[in-house]
C-alpha cells in the first residue's frame, strides 16, 4: 500500500495561511487556531458534520483532503477525552 501525502503549494500554503481558522501552514502541515478546534468539538458534539464545519471555515476536502479532516477531529477528540480524564483525576 502506497501512502499519499498531501503536500500544498505555495498559494495553498498563502490561502491557508490567511484563513482565521489556520495558526500557521507550511507546505505539508496545517496548525489549527484553538478557537476552531474548540468550536469544532463542540458542534461536533452537537452532532454536526466535521467536513461542513471544515467547508465552512474554508478549508473543504477538495483543498486539504477527508482523512486530514478525519484525523483531526479524531485527535482533538482524544485530546479532549484525556484532559477530562486529568481533570477528574486531579479533582478525586
Amino acid at each position: 500500500m502506497v501512502s499519499k501525502k498531501v503536500v500544498f503549494t505555495a498559494e495553498q500554503v498563502a490561502y491557508l495561511n490567511g484563513l482565521p481558522a489556520v495558526q500557521s501552514a507550511t507546505v505539508n502541515r496545517i496548525e489549527y487556531a484553538q478557537e476552531f478546534q474548540d468550536s469544532c468539538m463542540e458542534r461536533y458534539a452537537d452532532g454536526a458534520s466535521p467536513v461542513k464545519m471544515f467547508r465552512e471555515a474554508g478549508l473543504g476536502p477538495e483543498i486539504i483532503g477527508y482523512k486530514r479532516i478525519e484525523r483531526c477531529i479524531a485527535r482533538w477528540k482524544a485530546a479532549r477525552a484525556k484532559a477530562q480524564d486529568e481533570q477528574e483525576a486531579a479533582e478525586a
